[in-house]
């Protein structure tokens, strides 16, 4: 009974240590401390799979602050956050879908992401989505609309046991 205990004391430890880090690398990306955010960021996005560090990996990688820019390497850790439902991971993997850039041009994709960022409740995606509809005939309409509905299917919830502020 004692090492469940010790175990399950262990367990929670560490969960608060990660929220505790993942927070201090937030506020260090905020301040403009791209060196600290990477040497914290970084390994929860790699080793905790930690949703929304996977997110600020993928910011840090489009707006190049502290990692060199590099839109591949941002699409996949946007593509790794939006895969576990972070809305605006989501909606910036529709941005580069919308653009081009580390991913190729397609306006289905963009606007299949943007639907399941705006499904989430981001009102920049609902607008995005809007505005990419315009751009697609009747045939791509259809098609977008289906791939929209699988990746709700999909991808349509928020990070299990990750609230926003972890």
């Amino acid at each position: 009974m004692t090492t469940r205990v010790a175990l399950l004391l262990i367990a929670l430890l560490a969960s608060l240590n990660a929220r505790a880090d993942f927070n201090d690398g937030v506020v260090a990306l905020m301040m403009g401390d791209y060196d600290k955010a990477v040497q914290i960021l970084l390994p929860l996005a790699e080793t905790a799979d930690h949703a929304y560090a996977q997110y600020f990996v993928g910011r840090m990688y489009a707006g190049g602050q502290g990692l060199e820019q590099d839109y591949d390497a941002a699409a996949e850790w946007y593509r790794k956050a939006a895969e576990k439902g972070v809305g605006e991971a989501q909606y910036r993997l529709g941005n580069l879908y919308q653009k081009g850039r580390g991913v190729p041009k397609d306006i289905e994709y963009a606007y299949g992401w943007y639907s399941v960022a705006a499904h989430l409740g981001n009102p920049k995606a609902k607008d995005a989505q809007q505005a990419s509809a315009q751009k697609l005939s009747d045939s791509e309409m259809a098609a977008a609309q289906e791939l929209s509905q699988d990746l709700i299917n999909k991808y349509g919830q928020t990070p299990k046991g990750t609230s926003r502020t972890q």
